[in-house]
């Protein structure tokens, strides 16, 4: 019985040494899955605007809902987005991505239409800045769409340049 207590408490010692050390690698992970999220909210928006012929926009969810009470920014969508079609129907909705901000870096801030090609409108182009909330981290993502309709995605970055 005194081993078994002597090797729960190395253990124990062991956990609580590599326990910070995963941070980081937590942070990366939230980060990457919430870049891949927009990504795929992205290409299926185009995918739904290319066979609607149109007029599909992703919103970001409004701050004050149920869904979440954080800041009213136009540009802070890290309350989650709606995909929805010309009638206003929701097609997609994502929810809040916990531990991330979700920053939509153009001026346009709250929302952005897709064309019949799935393009922006006027080969506009579209930057969203996903990084960890943890206070210092420099843990960033950048998701980009070009006037073409490219989507990509940079580590590490606040564009796609």
């Amino acid at each position: 019985m005194l081993e078994l207590m002597v090797v729960v408490a190395i253990l124990a010692i062991l956990a609580a040494l590599a326990g910070p050390s995963m941070v980081p690698v937590i942070e990366r992970w939230r980060v990457r899955q919430a870049a891949e999220e927009m990504v795929a909210t992205i290409a299926f928006a185009r995918s739904e605007a290319v066979k609607r012929a149109g007029n599909v926009s992703v919103t970001r969810s409004t701050p004050g809902t149920a869904q979440c009470a954080l800041s009213n920014s136009a540009a802070d969508w890290r309350c989650g987005w709606t995909v929805t079609d010309a009638s206003g129907t929701a097609l997609r909705v994502t929810g809040p991505l916990g531990g991330v901000s979700v920053t939509n870096a153009n001026a346009s801030g709250g929302s952005f239409v897709l064309t019949r090609w799935g393009e922006l409108p006027a080969g506009g182009t579209l930057t969203f800045v996903v990084a960890s909330a943890r206070s210092g981290s420099s843990v960033r993502s950048a998701v980009c769409m070009g006037g073409g309709g490219l989507v990509r995605s940079k580590s590490g970055a606040s564009t796609c340049d």
